[in-house]
């Protein structure tokens, strides 16, 4: 957890500490500690998640889907799941989709699937899913080499354009309602980890399963690593993940 104070904060939006107190008085605000009346601290990752919640996007009318970024269409798909939720994807996950894409592209596939997923978790080193997968003892290497087994290069080259296969859909999804059993406001790469076994499906999930890495594993390991409101209580929604 990188913390920041309200000084921090103020420089780091470019306002003043006026306009943060503002912030808070009115509620709109990144979440925060309260460690005394005159200590606050924001946690850099809620920052950025706040952030990203703030971005508009101009409406798709008259583009082509072609002109629609990957991360764009994971952001359709989970406002489609929540009718409209404002849980915004961290920049790490963001970095995790777009891997994927061009993994997917790269190795000639039109569709990115569970598999690529999984490779991007990987690539993106700093990100929390990466750093589970590591201290779960998941070795990178045996991870592209699982990957590579299973996922043979397409004949054709990808036109850089691959889209979300109905797996990912379902990754997404599952990503989302983790998120908000523990209470996130975001959904970083731990989350779309989580989703991966959720969802249980694809090449993704057997790559995980043969570095025996298992849900309970996962959840355990992020509740170790950063504050999951009901990690034990997880039971309902690992039930209703797997149901289709």
């Amino acid at each position: 957890m990188q913390l920041m104070s309200i000084e921090d904060l103020a420089a780091y939006l470019g306002d003043s500490k006026r306009t943060i107190y503002k912030y808070i008085a009115s509620g709109d605000c990144p979440p925060y500690i309260r460690i005394s009346a005159k200590n606050i601290k924001f946690d850099r990752a809620d920052v950025d998640a706040w952030l990203e919640a703030k971005k508009v996007f101009p409406k798709l009318g008259g583009k082509e889907m072609s002109d629609v970024t990957f991360v764009d269409r994971a952001r359709a798909t989970v406002k489609n799941i929540a009718g409209g939720s404002k849980l915004p994807l961290t920049p790490r996950a963001q970095d995790v989709l777009e891997q994927a894409q061009k993994q997917a592209c790269e190795d000639g596939f039109d569709l990115v699937g569970t598999e690529h997923l999984v490779f991007g978790i990987v690539s993106v080193k700093d990100c929390l899913g990466a750093r589970i997968l590591k201290n779960l003892g998941a070795d990178p290497a045996k991870c592209y080499q699982i990957y590579e087994q299973l996922c043979k290069s397409s004949e054709g080259k990808g036109a850089g354009k691959a889209k979300l296969s109905e797996d990912i859909d379902r990754v997404i999804q599952c990503a989302y309602e983790q998120a908000c059993q523990w209470g996130h406001k975001y959904i970083g790469a731990e989350h779309l980890l989580v989703g991966l076994l959720l969802a249980g499906t694809g090449k993704g999930f057997q790559i995980l399963t043969d570095l025996g890495i298992t849900l309970e594993k996962v959840r355990e390991e992020t509740g170790r690593l950063i504050v999951c409101r009901s990690v034990r209580d997880n039971g309902a929604l690992g039930q209703s993940g797997n149901s289709g």
